[in-house]
């Protein structure tokens, strides 16, 4: 090993050792030890220490010749560098402390201590949810502090996670693994009593005292909005191109998704066709093993058709949505191992419906979908095949992921099964279709909402007027788009990088061309923005060509 790789390894490990004290439930989730027993520092102090220690990795950083690095270490390094000067200007230019309830929230912090594997679960319980009232006490100065920033749909969204939370922390006792884990029974009820508690109090706290004059903007901005474009994604696109590639994609998939309608129906009546699938479901009292079969049947199609490698050991779990989550996992989602988890299992969440509409949101063709999508060979096979490789598993990468790998991966699963013959009814063209529709408006959104002053409003007629959306599922995948700019972009960009990659490596390679060989070269190094992905694996001459294809305008006439 080289000197200058050597410095740089250095470099990292001691970043991300100080690092994940502020940043504990990260820790958790990417296996690292030391830190389950914590919860997430906010004060002045901390937020202070934190920036001094982001300014001095990109200092190290910049002292470096990355040209001097082997490939594998200057991946890491520009997706480390990217993703420090992002966290840098959030935390000196957007203090979430005062914009963002839910961040406050020690959601993820109790429950990934019961599905990810923790060496003494017991005692970071315990630690954990001691902590919880005090966490919260201190937290209510902060939102306290300027009410009006905190946006109003940011602040609904803590209200309903608290008092979801709160039920799920009182529950922890009858949980199997807690209670085979704390001996102590009293002691554990006393501490989920307590923490519940104090989850409830603050709820009241936010809806009475917060809510009346939350009035916050929750847009980032078109500056730190092509800073994730750019730092976070490594798409060399502005919003306005961005923009422009959701436009013509929804106008192109909604010319086809009229003539798959009229295909199948003899007119173009969208929502009529839509609403005649979803009459075919299964019954809900075989819905999670319908979701099952179905997994394992899109599993048995990947080996048997060889369209990518199948990881081993693996184990995905089809269970129903943990209740606290169901406010926002309407339909279904997935939960991926942690990079030291042995038996690499996965959780795929599937929330049971309260009646028949939601029933119908699963029917029997859009469920095979949501089983390419999030399983095989979706999620579960992408996360676990960058779990397994080594420098795809290398700290820089596990926590510096990008939508536009993971979910346009998941996304070109979709076509790729579609090309394939495992989605082969004819109704599962126009869900294609319909779906892509729905990822395209998101791209308008995503651009609209951070940079163009799009209201929530606004933006929720668009998805029932477009899409056919209730306007309370619109308003719940608004709460997340605007919490997470430059996610919900994407998955359409990723679908359209990845199938234009596939088309000019094929006409590259000719009859030497093999899909599985394409597949996985394209997984290999893990889940950071796919433009990295595709010049490392591809080259950087062909990302160059893949880039002017995508996000060129389509010649006049």
């Amino acid at each position: 090993m080289s000197d200058i790789a050597q410095c740089f390894d250095q470099l990292v490990a001691d970043y991300y050792r100080a690092w994940f004290n502020f940043h504990p439930e990260a820790a958790v989730d990417v296996g690292v030890p030391g830190y389950e027993a914590k919860l997430a520092p906010y004060d002045d102090d901390a937020m202070g220490a934190l920036a001094s220690l982001l300014e001095m990795l990109l200092s190290g950083l910049d002292e470096l010749d990355a040209q001097a690095l082997d490939a594998e270490r200057r991946l890491d390094y520009q997706v480390l560098r990217g993703a420090a000067v992002v966290e840098h200007h959030e935390l000196l230019e957007q203090d979430w402390r005062h914009r963002d309830p839910v961040r406050f929230l020690p959601v993820n912090a109790i429950y990934q201590l019961t599905v990810r594997p923790v060496v003494d679960l017991a005692t970071a319980l315990n630690d954990r949810l001691a902590a919880i009232p005090d966490h919260l006490r201190g937290a209510r100065a902060h939102i306290g502090a300027l009410p009006e920033l905190i946006p109003p749909l940011w602040l609904n969204s803590a209200l309903a996670e608290a008092r979801a939370v709160a039920d799920f922390i009182r529950a922890l006792p009858q949980q199997p693994r807690v209670a085979q884990a704390f001996h102590n029974s009293t002691r554990l009820t006393a501490l989920t009593d307590e923490a519940a508690h104090a989850l409830l109090d603050f709820a009241h706290h936010l809806e009475t005292e917060i809510g009346p004059r939350a009035a916050g903007d929750f847009a980032c901005g078109r500056t730190h909005f092509e800073r994730l474009l750019g730092l976070r994604h490594f798409l060399a696109v502005d919003a306005d191109q961005l923009h422009a590639f959701g436009q013509r994609l929804f106008d192109t998939t909604f010319a086809e998704l009229k003539q798959a309608t009229r295909a199948l129906r003899g007119d173009e009546d969208i929502a009529a066709l839509t609403a005649q699938l979803k009459a075919d479901h299964p019954p809900l009292d075989d819905l999670l093993p319908t979701y099952r079969m179905q997994m394992l049947a899109a599993k048995r199609f990947v080996e048997e058709h060889e369209l990518v490698t199948v990881p081993a050991p693996q184990e995905l779990r089809v269970v129903e949505t943990p209740t606290f989550m169901r406010h926002r996992i309407p339909f279904a989602a997935y939960l991926e191992p942690s990079p030291d988890d042995p038996a690499q299992c996965g959780y795929y969440y599937v929330t049971p419906p309260r009646d028949a509409a939601e029933l119908g949101e699963h029917d029997h063709p859009g469920l095979m979908h949501t089983c390419v999508h999030e399983a095989w060979p979706g999620h579960h096979l992408q996360f676990v095949t960058a779990n397994r490789q080594p420098r795809a598993s290398s700290l820089p990468r596990l926590l510096n992921r990008s939508a536009t790998l993971f979910e346009g991966w998941a996304l070109y699963c979709e076509q790729l099964m579609h090309e394939q013959g495992f989605l082969d009814r004819p109704e599962q063209h126009f869900v294609l279709l319909r779906d892509r529709l729905w990822r395209a408006l998101r791209v308008m959104l995503d651009v609209e909402l951070q940079c163009r002053g799009l209201g929530v409003e606004q933006a929720a007629q668009r998805m029932q007027e477009a899409l056919g959306f209730p306007h309370a599922q619109a308003l719940g995948e608004l709460a997340w788009y605007t919490r997470s700019p430059g996610t919900p972009m994407g998955y359409a960009v990723g679908w359209a990088l990845i199938l234009a990659t596939r088309r000019r490596v094929q006409a590259l390679e000719g009859a030497a061309f093999n899909l599985r060989d394409f597949h996985d070269r394209l997984l290999a190094p893990g889940s950071i923005g796919l433009p990295l992905v595709l010049q490392h694996a591809f080259g950087p001459a062909l990302w160059r060509e893949v880039r002017a294809e995508v996000f060129a305008p389509a010649p006049a006439g």
